[in-house]
Protein backbone atom coordinates (compact mmCIF):
# COMPACT_ATOMS: atom_id res chain seq x y z
CA UNK A 1 0.00 0.00 0.00
CA UNK A 2 1.37 3.42 -1.01
CA UNK A 3 1.28 6.05 1.72
CA UNK A 4 0.70 9.80 1.30
CA UNK A 5 4.35 10.30 2.26
CA UNK A 6 5.42 7.91 -0.53
CA UNK A 7 3.31 9.79 -3.10
CA UNK A 8 4.92 13.12 -2.11
CA UNK A 9 8.40 11.61 -2.57
CA UNK A 10 7.45 10.28 -6.03
CA UNK A 11 6.09 13.70 -7.06
CA UNK A 12 9.33 15.37 -5.97
CA UNK A 13 11.39 12.88 -7.99
CA UNK A 14 9.31 13.40 -11.17
CA UNK A 15 9.43 17.19 -10.74
CA UNK A 16 13.23 17.09 -10.34
CA UNK A 17 13.59 14.98 -13.49
CA UNK A 18 11.35 17.38 -15.48
CA UNK A 19 13.39 20.40 -14.36
CA UNK A 20 16.69 18.74 -15.34
CA UNK A 21 15.35 17.70 -18.78
CA UNK A 22 13.99 21.20 -19.46
CA UNK A 23 17.28 22.82 -18.45
CA UNK A 24 19.30 20.46 -20.68
CA UNK A 25 17.00 21.12 -23.66
CA UNK A 26 17.33 24.88 -23.19
CA UNK A 27 21.12 24.72 -23.00
CA UNK A 28 21.41 22.48 -26.08
CA UNK A 29 19.41 24.92 -28.20
CA UNK A 30 21.50 27.88 -27.06
CA UNK A 31 24.89 26.54 -28.16
CA UNK A 32 26.54 28.97 -30.53
CA UNK A 33 27.56 26.20 -32.93
CA UNK A 34 24.02 24.89 -33.32
CA UNK A 35 23.10 24.94 -37.02
CA UNK A 36 19.64 23.44 -36.77
CA UNK A 37 16.78 25.39 -38.31
CA UNK A 38 14.83 27.62 -35.98
CA UNK A 39 11.21 28.05 -36.95
CA UNK A 40 8.83 30.85 -36.24
CA UNK A 41 7.11 30.31 -32.90
CA UNK A 42 3.96 28.94 -34.55
CA UNK A 43 5.81 26.27 -36.55
CA UNK A 44 5.97 23.01 -34.62
CA UNK A 45 7.48 20.83 -37.37
CA UNK A 46 11.10 19.79 -36.97
CA UNK A 47 13.43 21.43 -39.49
CA UNK A 48 15.65 19.31 -41.73
CA UNK A 49 19.36 19.01 -41.02
CA UNK A 50 20.22 20.82 -44.26
CA UNK A 51 18.84 24.16 -43.14
CA UNK A 52 20.52 26.52 -40.69
CA UNK A 53 19.30 29.22 -38.38
CA UNK A 54 20.31 31.11 -35.26
CA UNK A 55 18.79 30.48 -31.83
CA UNK A 56 15.78 32.53 -30.76
CA UNK A 57 16.56 35.95 -29.32
CA UNK A 58 16.56 35.84 -25.54
CA UNK A 59 16.04 39.46 -24.59
CA UNK A 60 16.19 43.11 -25.57
CA UNK A 61 19.03 43.63 -28.02
CA UNK A 62 19.43 39.89 -28.56
CA UNK A 63 20.12 38.77 -32.12
CA UNK A 64 18.16 35.81 -33.42
CA UNK A 65 15.12 34.47 -35.19
CA UNK A 66 12.22 36.57 -33.99
CA UNK A 67 14.41 39.66 -33.54
CA UNK A 68 12.81 42.90 -34.73
CA UNK A 69 15.13 45.61 -36.05
CA UNK A 70 15.22 48.75 -38.14
CA UNK A 71 19.00 49.06 -38.06
CA UNK A 72 21.61 46.34 -37.62
CA UNK A 73 23.20 45.65 -34.23
CA UNK A 74 26.80 46.66 -33.60
CA UNK A 75 29.24 44.35 -35.37
CA UNK A 76 26.80 43.47 -38.17
CA UNK A 77 27.20 44.75 -41.76
CA UNK A 78 24.57 44.73 -44.51
CA UNK A 79 26.04 43.42 -47.79
CA UNK A 80 23.19 42.98 -50.22
CA UNK A 81 19.53 42.14 -50.36
CA UNK A 82 16.31 41.95 -52.31
CA UNK A 83 12.61 42.36 -51.65
CA UNK A 84 10.55 39.26 -52.44
CA UNK A 85 7.60 40.17 -54.67
CA UNK A 86 4.20 39.65 -52.96
CA UNK A 87 1.99 36.79 -54.11
CA UNK A 88 2.32 33.03 -54.30
CA UNK A 89 4.18 31.74 -51.27
CA UNK A 90 4.22 35.18 -49.64
CA UNK A 91 0.40 35.35 -49.55
CA UNK A 92 0.40 39.11 -50.02
CA UNK A 93 2.78 39.75 -47.11
CA UNK A 94 6.12 41.43 -47.73
CA UNK A 95 9.45 39.73 -47.15
CA UNK A 96 13.05 40.29 -48.07
CA UNK A 97 16.36 38.46 -48.19
CA UNK A 98 19.30 40.21 -46.53
CA UNK A 99 22.95 39.18 -46.86
CA UNK A 100 24.60 40.22 -43.59
CA UNK A 101 28.11 39.81 -42.22
CA UNK A 102 28.02 38.92 -38.53
CA UNK A 103 30.80 38.43 -35.98
CA UNK A 104 30.49 34.67 -36.67
CA UNK A 105 30.41 34.82 -40.49
CA UNK A 106 28.09 35.62 -43.38
CA UNK A 107 24.39 34.80 -43.23
CA UNK A 108 21.24 35.36 -45.25
CA UNK A 109 18.16 36.42 -43.29
CA UNK A 110 14.59 35.90 -44.39
CA UNK A 111 12.84 38.98 -42.99
CA UNK A 112 9.21 40.00 -42.86
CA UNK A 113 8.71 43.73 -43.42
CA UNK A 114 6.73 46.03 -41.16
CA UNK A 115 4.91 49.23 -42.09
CA UNK A 116 7.04 52.19 -43.24
CA UNK A 117 8.17 54.39 -40.34
CA UNK A 118 9.88 57.77 -40.08
CA UNK A 119 12.30 58.65 -42.89
CA UNK A 120 11.06 55.69 -44.94
CA UNK A 121 12.63 53.09 -42.66
CA UNK A 122 10.76 49.82 -42.21
CA UNK A 123 11.13 47.55 -39.24
CA UNK A 124 12.05 43.97 -40.06
CA UNK A 125 11.58 40.72 -38.21
CA UNK A 126 14.04 37.87 -38.77
CA UNK A 127 12.06 34.73 -39.66
CA UNK A 128 14.94 32.40 -40.60
CA UNK A 129 18.69 32.46 -41.04
CA UNK A 130 20.96 30.62 -43.45
CA UNK A 131 24.63 30.33 -42.46
CA UNK A 132 26.73 30.78 -45.61
CA UNK A 133 29.90 28.66 -45.83
CA UNK A 134 33.12 30.60 -46.36
CA UNK A 135 33.33 31.26 -50.09
CA UNK A 136 36.34 30.12 -52.12
CA UNK A 137 38.15 32.64 -54.34
CA UNK A 138 36.22 31.42 -57.39
CA UNK A 139 32.76 31.57 -55.76
CA UNK A 140 30.01 34.18 -55.48
CA UNK A 141 26.71 34.37 -53.63
CA UNK A 142 23.55 35.06 -55.62
CA UNK A 143 20.10 35.94 -54.24
CA UNK A 144 16.80 36.49 -56.04
CA UNK A 145 18.36 36.27 -59.53
CA UNK A 146 18.36 32.50 -60.07
CA UNK A 147 16.16 30.27 -62.20
CA UNK A 148 14.87 26.91 -61.02
CA UNK A 149 14.08 24.67 -64.00
CA UNK A 150 13.97 27.64 -66.36
CA UNK A 151 11.77 29.92 -64.23
CA UNK A 152 12.96 32.86 -62.13
CA UNK A 153 12.58 32.05 -58.42
CA UNK A 154 13.17 35.05 -56.12
CA UNK A 155 13.38 32.74 -53.09
CA UNK A 156 16.54 30.94 -54.27
CA UNK A 157 19.95 31.62 -52.74
CA UNK A 158 22.95 30.00 -54.47
CA UNK A 159 26.72 29.77 -54.39
CA UNK A 160 28.02 29.81 -57.96
CA UNK A 161 31.41 29.36 -59.59
CA UNK A 162 32.71 32.52 -61.28
CA UNK A 163 33.02 32.22 -65.04
CA UNK A 164 34.75 34.88 -67.12
CA UNK A 165 32.79 36.59 -69.87
CA UNK A 166 29.34 35.22 -68.97
CA UNK A 167 26.26 36.79 -67.41
CA UNK A 168 24.40 33.49 -66.90
CA UNK A 169 26.10 31.12 -64.47
CA UNK A 170 25.49 27.39 -64.73
CA UNK A 171 28.12 25.97 -62.34
CA UNK A 172 26.28 25.89 -59.02
CA UNK A 173 28.06 24.64 -55.89
CA UNK A 174 25.11 24.83 -53.48
CA UNK A 175 21.58 26.21 -53.50
CA UNK A 176 18.77 26.81 -51.01
CA UNK A 177 15.22 28.10 -51.18
CA UNK A 178 13.57 30.24 -48.53
CA UNK A 179 10.57 28.33 -47.20
CA UNK A 180 8.32 31.13 -45.97
CA UNK A 181 5.52 29.03 -44.49
CA UNK A 182 7.97 26.88 -42.47
CA UNK A 183 10.34 29.81 -41.67
CA UNK A 184 13.52 28.07 -42.81
CA UNK A 185 15.86 27.57 -45.78
CA UNK A 186 15.63 24.23 -47.60
CA UNK A 187 18.57 22.71 -49.46
CA UNK A 188 17.96 22.37 -53.21
CA UNK A 189 19.46 19.99 -55.77
CA UNK A 190 21.74 22.05 -58.00
CA UNK A 191 20.49 20.42 -61.23
CA UNK A 192 18.24 22.90 -63.01
CA UNK A 193 19.56 25.97 -61.14
CA UNK A 194 21.13 28.80 -63.11
CA UNK A 195 21.85 32.35 -61.96
CA UNK A 196 22.19 35.66 -63.77
CA UNK A 197 24.32 38.60 -62.69
CA UNK A 198 21.81 41.37 -61.87
CA UNK A 199 24.51 44.00 -62.33
CA UNK A 200 25.53 42.88 -65.81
Amino acid sequence: MTTAKGLNVNRRIYLSIAIVVAACSKNDGAKSGDTRAASAPSDSAAAPANSAAMPTATGAGGVGVGMQYDSLPSGYTYRDGSIIPPGGATRGAEYDLAHVTTPKGDVVWLDSLGAPAAKGRRSKTVRAQLAIPKLANDERLFMASCDANGKLDPLVVAIVVNENGVTKFTKIRQAWRANISAARFDLLPVAGITCEDPGA
